[in-house]
């Protein structure tokens, strides 16, 4: 056998080896899993050693469920306690939290039937393109920007706030607006995507037209993030030069203020770390290279696969992003929710068995505190706290408290 490969002038190309078939005593050349064709002369530009779509399916409903245990909590907080519904941010957050559930039920059920295509080719959905156009590239994508542009009006708003302490209840015309022009940007450019049927590929205006769009959404919603954050820092540098500084050192103050206000910058962020590592991944690859090229490594697929998924993450965490960072809000939701009461009851049970173990002889002192801590849950449920009780401060979500000079 090792002779008819030798005679035989068949040249396999790009590392292929010669084989030979002993029942029609002919030689053949055995490709690697990157090339194919009768001397290995065709490249295979999408890799096939990884279930790519198996992994996409595991992480959609990993974020599934993460994003209804997010989203449920968030709405429970945003619609059942009134003084944060009546609130400007209060109704931003009500609609980002539907329109995060709804894209990560799309993405799942997106997911799951190509899943269930390639193991079933020849299945009944045969009318499933059309789905894929409306549910995945249209419902998704929109839910997705409608999402960050959400959170970049909530990033405003809180702007807003801090430089001319508005009141958040006072009017909630500018969110209404907001929502209606997004509303309106959004079914505009939806609509030649449902004419056509997303059939952009053929039609150079509407894959122009689709360029255009998806760099207005992105650089608009970068933009006015970046005009809330510059807001928000500008206006610190004021409260300072009102109120004075903090052991007469500039710095020191404005650190301290950006420290109490951290729960502002946490969505920008979280959002910049979700789009830049894409966008620049993807910008980096030649157009004529798949992402996951044939021949990709182990450690790289999963580097690409993180880095692609973290564009959905944060419409998933929208409770970890808009309310446990808040101090206002984590007060509000522990007195104001049903899981809140829970969850500050378990919370309290594990502080006072921490404490009791480190505690091994109790002094009175320990006794007193204990029955203190007793008392703490009772407390904090009838009383709360002054910012919360008192009938004339307003729910800002970040109070911007003056500099004791």
């Amino acid at each position: 056998m090792a002779n008819l490969c030798s005679q035989n002038t068949l040249n396999c190309s790009d590392n292929g080896q010669c084989g030979v078939n002993i029942t029609s005593n002919t030689t053949y050349c055995n490709c690697d899993p990157c090339h194919e064709g009768s001397v290995c002369e065709l490249l295979i530009g999408w890799q096939s050693q990884i279930d790519t779509t198996y992994v996409y399916l595991v992480v959609s409903i990993v974020g599934l469920f993460v994003s209804l245990l997010n989203n449920i909590l968030g709405l429970e907080l945003f619609i059942g306690c009134g003084r944060v519904r009546r609130t400007n941010c209060g109704i931003y957050l009500i609609v980002y939290s539907i329109l995060s559930m709804l894209s990560s039920i799309l993405f799942a059920v997106n997911q799951s039937v190509q899943y269930y295509l390639e193991k079933i080719p020849k299945s009944d959905l045969s009318h499933y393109p059309a789905y894929q156009c409306y549910f995945a590239k249209i419902g998704y994508n929109t839910l997705v920007y409608a999402c960050i542009w959400l959170s970049a009006c909530i990033a405003v708003e809180r702007g807003i706030i801090i430089t001319w302490n508005s009141k958040t209840n006072a009017t909630r015309w500018r969110p209404i607006c907001s929502i209606i022009f997004l509303s309106v940007v959004a079914c505009g450019s939806i609509t030649p995507m449902i004419i056509y049927k997303c059939d952009w590929g053929d039609i150079p205006s509407l894959q122009t037209a689709r360029l255009i769009l998806v760099w207005f959404n992105t650089v608009a919603g970068l933009s006015t993030y970046i005009f809330a954050i510059l807001l928000s820092l500008i206006s610190f540098a004021r409260r300072i030069g009102r109120y004075g500084t903090d052991d007469g050192s500039f710095i020191k103050t404005y650190l301290k203020l950006f420290y109490s206000h951290l729960s502002i910058f946490i969505p920008p962020i979280a959002y910049a770390v979700g789009y830049i590592p894409y966008t620049v991944t993807y910008s980096t690859v030649p157009s004529t290279q798949y992402y996951f090229e044939c021949g990709i490594s182990i450690v790289e697929f999963i580097v690409k696969v993180l880095i692609e998924s973290l564009q959905g993450v944060p419409p998933v965490l929208t409770w970890l992003l808009f309310i446990y960072p808040s101090k206002v809000y984590m007060t509000e939701y522990y007195m104001n929710t049903w899981s809140g009461q829970r969850l500050a009851r378990i919370v309290m049970f594990f502080r006072e068995n921490h404490e009791k173990k480190h505690n091994v002889c109790p002094t009175t002192m320990d006794l007193i505190n204990d029955e203190r801590s007793r008392l703490n849950w009772s407390r904090f449920m009838m009383t709360g706290t002054g910012l919360i009780m008192s009938p004339r401060r307003e729910l800002t979500q970040m109070p911007v408290r003056p500099v004791e000079g």
